[in-house]
């Protein structure tokens, strides 16, 4: 069921009207009773009603004009019009001695720290609120009470000007997710400044940026893909008498890398980030020489052939890996891939023949790249792979060309 205020003035006109009624009625009916004249009945109401309206009237702006004119003076000063003053008919009324208060809580002559606050934070254009040891306001800036929309005195608590704390978090139910709130203790002068600044671009430009990194980011795994597959393809259509052997094992590795390129991208979309490792044993030296082949890369496998790890992100980490290596190199990519336990580590360790690193310091950072064609995923993606394994990946330049060191928990 929806519910609704009902004002202070609708209330009050609701009971002068039901005044109204209980004098008006029985008094006509019992002048008609005695009279049973129709004509002095009506002329009586109407003039009891006039008389009555008028009472209502003057009762009705007796009791709201004097909270209008404190409501307009308090507006009026807290948007710093110095050159205003409150008057009263009768200076003994409690609305006149309500109002000689908040006069003189305006007019007081404020302490000289007060005025230097006043002075560097009046125009300050974000909102800006200061209590003292007392939680009691003491300086509050225009954006503030803007903000708010609420009336501001000082000596109000931090409660009553709508403030609240969470675990040290300041929140007020005027300032949304879209706002950010700090709260900064002066020890010296035992104050509490809140100040607020709106965030809303900022968060809306993350959103868009994060939503756009994330379209790079799938899209450059679809193209690592897509990019063999479709070269696979293009040699079966290009010869003239196919090989039932060779269209098979190009169709059971396009087959392959489809249903493990939707595995990635499904757990992808569904987590917005890289899914979860489950390690398992699995053949890591057939995983590469496959990939190897794909990309036309001279693969020279050493040490063991089993590898403890998630075998979908792994084939992903060695897509990108070769990928770099064979667009780095001059000429054909020739990798060196050893896998061995050194401790309670198993290590991956690959080199190359090409130029190496040429900005080793950042060749890590997401969206960071030297070439022309890049778009810095490749190594990032790499690294935080390894990293969903609680692992290391390390960057070196050799003589001969590029190294790198992943360091996995062997379970």
């Amino acid at each position: 069921m929806s519910r609704f205020k009902i004002s202070h003035k609708t209330k009050v006109v609701a009971i002068l009207s039901a005044v109204f009624a209980a004098i008006l009625t029985p008094t006509t009916a019992l002048v008609y009773q005695l009279s049973q004249d129709s004509l002095l009945t009506v002329t009586l109401a109407i003039c009891l009603s006039y008389a009555l309206i008028i009472c209502a009237y003057r009762l009705f702006h007796s009791h709201f004009t004097p909270v209008t004119q404190l409501q307009a003076y308090i507006d009026a000063k807290q948007q710093g019009q110095s050159n205003l003053s409150l008057g009263y008919s009768d200076p003994s009324s409690p609305w006149a001695i309500l109002g000689a208060q908040i006069e003189t809580l305006f007019t007081t002559p404020q302490p000289q720290s007060e005025h230097l606050i006043d002075g560097l934070f009046q125009h300050w254009p974000h909102p800006i609120a200061l209590f003292n040891q007392q939680s009691q306001l003491i300086f509050f800036n225009h954006p503030m009470y803007v903000q708010l929309k609420t009336p501001l005195l000082r000596g109000m608590t931090l409660t009553e000007c709508g403030f609240s704390f969470n675990n040290k978090q300041c929140n007020h139910a005027k300032l949304d997710q879209n706002w950010q709130i700090q709260r900064i203790t002066l020890s010296d002068a035992k104050q509490t400044l809140i100040t607020a600044s709106y965030i809303g671009h900022q968060l809306q430009d993350a959103k868009r940026q994060s939503q756009a990194d994330l379209i790079r980011i799938l899209s450059h795994e679809l193209n690592n893909s897509l990019t063999p597959m479709a070269s696979m393809a293009d040699t079966l259509l290009n010869t003239n008498e196919l090989n039932e052997q060779q269209t098979r094992q190009v169709l059971t590795r396009i087959k392959s890398r489809s249903e493990s390129l939707l595995l990635f991208i499904k757990a992808y979309a569904e987590l917005t980030r890289l899914p979860s490792a489950k390690p398992q044993h699995f053949d890591l030296k057939t995983l590469a020489t496959l990939n190897a082949i794909e990309q036309h890369i001279q693969l020279n496998y050493a040490g063991e052939s089993q590898c403890f790890a998630d075998k979908l992100l792994i084939e992903q980490l060695l897509i990108n890996l070769f990928k770099n290596a064979s667009e780095a190199c001059t000429e054909q990519a020739h990798i060196t891939l050893r896998c061995f336990a050194q401790g309670d580590m198993q290590i991956l360790q690959l080199t190359d023949n090409g130029p190496g690193f040429a900005n080793i310091e950042n060749a890590i950072h997401p969206l960071y790249t030297t070439k022309k064609t890049g778009n810095g995923l490749g190594l990032a993606l790499c690294n935080d792979i390894v990293q969903k394994h609680n692992g290391q990946l390390l960057l070196a330049n050799t003589e001969h060309g590029a190294k790198i060191t992943i360091k996995l928990p062997q379970g």
